[in-house]
């Protein structure tokens, strides 16, 4: 290295730009993909299931943000709500804000709902739910706890309702939608969803972008963050502390990007300066050792080069192993400048011939097979590491054969006989028994500081921060955990079929019910029947309105009407649903009701629509899967 001669000096530097061009292309053609779902073997059956569910499901991108206040003040959570809204608003990050949408079609089906009360019973509800409302007394106690309704401001309006449903049944109909609710302590406050204690308030909002961008993903952080902190100044006069906390798939995906990423400059960071460090102190010329490390990064230039060739994309895990894979390409290297760095003078072509003679080319090709074994893996992760790998490998061997001869074709002789590792090595090895002793007393300290853990729930295994956990646990405490929810999805391509599908659902979701193995669930099938399970209704209804009945009913109405000061015809609407001859037309599931019922219209004209369940004491996946699935 002290004369120019020893050192190929226009192809060194023809090397490195073109290693350079390499890396540069490399890195501008892929895509660096730090979306974890896309590592999972898709063709599986559970989890093709569960990233389909995940696709389609409408709330999988939602953000939800639970307002926190230190008092019992619904108002203020109001307030509060309607700021961070229009913050969210002017954003221009989110294409839906808040449930106006979805709690202003409760009104409307609830209209709906009076409309067909004879499609909506089965013979075992009538029997259990509405019988008990028939009785003299329970009529006069209703039409009293009206009449003291309607003298206050939430009664105005009342009067058509009470005409059409003077027993209130369609109440026992709009109870099976609290299933839709998060929570079912949850109560509606001027259109807001609060929590039973009157502390938090849910505000929900759809992103315009993926969840997994993580560039719109850093900016909801920071819309939530500031928002916070303004909200504090604002009612911090009062006394008033006031916490958000957002959750939401964008947390997971930027704490993926920010832990993958500080992963693997940690590990490249270690790897680099571990491996420095050895060259450093086990060569005779600690500078040129640090050459050993040319390449391995050369190997990886040209592996990324040729990698984005054949792919778009690359995953940042797989990036993430770089460290551990610069290793193992830098053990040829190492051979190599080993056999070039000697006492005497040595030519570049002789060290190549050495390293091949000792079994490299044998055990390149062992390695370089294995992880093209891996290439074939399942996983899509595993399969690109192979490939990727097998490339590196095979690159820098190239490499240190053909191009690293021709940049040193001479190497003078070394000045230092026995490097300092080489000397420590040989001080160990010349211990003997103490040295024995010392290296088994060390290994014995050491072993009390390895303490592995074993996490069996994967709900312990991710990586998002331990901040995002614990909002979450925080979130779910207040509105209940859908992690535990069982979702199952439908397809129908138009929504008389979805109809029918949703009454054979349902049919099994109650029988389940009752034996325990759910505990609860929602069907729209509850509201809007399809053709057959509505004409089993409405034949239950006329079979249970016997004559007897008909007229028990219609006499306490008007009497105990009257006595209230009603008039003698002021319920004609609801008798009339009591009549068997009447005309009464089912009413199909409207597509004005699709964002209440989970139900999604896509380009194909297919519909798409969620259910969720509450698994029971009595529930088995593996049984449910089979029947359901």
């Amino acid at each position: 290295m002290r004369s120019n001669k020893n050192i190929n000096l226009p192809l060194l530097l023809v090397v490195i730009a073109l290693v350079a061009c390499f890396a540069v292309l490399g890195v501008k053609r892929l895509k660096i993909d730090t979306d974890v779902t896309k590592s999972l073997p898709a063709h599986e059956q559970i989890i093709a299931d569960a990233l389909e569910i995940f696709h389609n499901h409408p709330i999988h991108d939602q953000v939800a943000v639970d307002i926190l206040i230190d008092r019992d003040d619904q108002d203020i959570l109001v307030d509060c709500s309607r700021f961070l809204q229009e913050k969210m608003k002017a954003s221009g990050l989110f294409a839906e804000i808040g449930m106006d949408k979805v709690v202003g079609l409760v009104p409307e089906a609830a209209q709906q709902v009076q409309q067909q009360l004879p499609y909506l019973f089965s013979r075992e509800e009538l029997d259990n739910q509405v019988a008990p409302r028939l009785q003299t007394a329970a009529i006069r106690q209703r039409l009293q706890d009206m009449i003291a309704g309607m003298t206050s401001l939430e009664g105005i309006g009342q009067n058509a309702s009470l005409a059409s449903d003077p027993l209130g049944l369609k109440d026992l109909v709009l109870a099976r939608l609290i299933h839709l609710a998060p929570s079912h302590d949850a109560k509606i406050y001027k259109g807001n969803l609060i929590s039973k204690d009157g502390r938090h308030l849910l505000v929900t909002g759809r992103p315009a972008n993926s969840g997994a961008n993580t560039a719109a993903a850093q900016q909801i952080a920071e819309l939530f963050s500031t928002a916070g902190h303004e909200l504090n100044q604002r009612f911090a006069p009062a006394g008033i502390h006031v916490t958000l906390t957002p959750t939401g798939s964008y947390q997971a995906a930027l704490d993926n990007e920010k832990i993958i990423r500080h992963d693997v400059k940690l590990a490249l960071g270690l790897s680099t300066a571990g491996i420095a460090l050895l060259l450093f102190l086990a060569f005779p010329r600690p500078i040129f050792s640090l050459l050993s490390l040319v390449p391995p990064l050369a190997g990886t230039a040209m592996a990324l080069f040729v990698y984005s060739l054949f792919h778009s994309s690359i995953s940042i895990m797989v990036l993430g192993f770089s460290g551990a894979l610069i290793s193992i390409m830098d053990d040829y290297s190492i051979f190599y400048f080993l056999f070039l760095d000697r006492p005497e003078a040595t030519e570049g072509k002789q060290a190549a011939r050495e390293v091949q003679s000792i079994g490299g080319i044998i055990a390149l090709l062992t390695t370089v097979a294995s992880f093209l074994v891996l290439g074939l893996s399942d996983f899509p992760i595993f399969s690109a590491l192979g490939e990727f790998t097998a490339l590196g490998l095979s690159f820098t061997y190239l490499f240190i054969y053909l191009v690293v001869p021709k940049i040193f074709p001479v190497m003078p002789p070394s000045g230092k006989q026995n490097p300092s590792l080489h000397t420590f090595s040989g001080r160990l090895f010349s211990a003997g028994r103490p040295g024995f002793i010392a290296a088994l007393l060390l290994a014995c300290t050491m072993l009390f500081f390895a303490k592995p853990q074993f996490h069996l729930s994967l709900s312990d295994m991710n990586t998002v921060s331990q901040k995002t956990q614990d909002d979450n646990r925080m979130f779910t405490s207040v509105w209940g955990d859908i992690g535990q929810k069982v979702y199952l999805m439908t397809t129908a391509a138009s929504r008389e079929e979805l109809q029918n599908q949703d009454d054979r659902l349902l049919e099994r979701m109650e029988k389940d019910i009752r034996s325990g193995r759910l505990q609860s669930g929602f069907n729209p099938s509850m509201i809007f029947p399809g053709q057959e399970l509505g004409a089993k209704n409405h034949a239950a209804w006329k079979a249970f309105w016997t004559p007897e009945r008909v007229s028990q009913v219609t006499g306490d109405l008007v009497q105990e009407g009257t006595t209230l000061g009603f008039k003698a015809d002021a319920f004609t609407p609801f008798l009339a649903l009591l009549n068997p001859d009447a005309p009464i037309m089912r009413l199909p599931l409207s597509p004005h009701f699709d964002p209440l019922f989970g139900i999604t219209a896509k380009s194909t004209g297919h519909l798409v629509q969620f259910i969720t369940v509450t698994p029971g004491r009595d529930y088995s996946s593996p049984r449910f899967l089979e029947e359901y699935g």
